[in-house]
C-alpha cells in the first residue's frame, strides 16, 4: 500500500516536472519567433527607408527648389515622414532626413551638394 503511494507520488513529480519543462522551453521558441519577426520588419523598414533616400538625393540633384518644396508637401507614405531643409548660407546645399512614424526609431539624414 504505501509503495503504490510512492509510486503515484512520484509519477505526479515527474510530470509536474515535465510540464514544467516543456513550458519554458515553448516560452523561448514564441519569444525567439517574436523577436525574428521584430527584427525582419526592421530590416523592411530600414530597406524602404534607403529606398527612399536614394530616389530623394536623386531628385533633389536634378530639381529646382520649387520642385523639390511641392514634392515634400506631396509625400504619400504614411509610414515615413520626410524633411527637406535649404542651407540660407549656401542655396546648393540641401540636409535631408527621413524617420518612421512609428516606434521603430529608423532614421537616415544626410547633407546634399547640389
Amino acid at each position: 500500500m504505501e509503495n503504490k503511494k510512492l509510486k503515484k507520488a512520484f509519477i505526479l513529480l515527474t510530470t509536474l516536472f515535465l510540464v514544467i519543462v516543456f513550458s519554458f522551453i515553448s516560452i523561448r521558441l514564441v519569444e525567439t519567433n517574436l523577436l525574428s519577426s521584430n527584427l525582419n520588419k526592421l530590416k523592411y523598414l530600414h530597406l524602404q527607408a534607403n529606398i527612399y533616400f536614394d530616389a530623394m538625393q536623386k531628385y533633389i540633384q536634378t530639381h529646382n527648389n520649387t520642385e523639390i518644396i511641392q514634392f515634400k508637401e506631396n509625400w504619400g507614405d504614411d509610414r515615413f515622414s520626410i524633411d527637406i531643409q535649404k542651407d540660407n548660407t549656401n542655396g546648393s546645399i540641401y540636409y535631408i532626413s527621413i524617420e518612421t512614424v512609428d516606434d521603430s526609431h529608423i532614421r537616415l539624414s544626410q547633407k546634399i551638394i547640389k
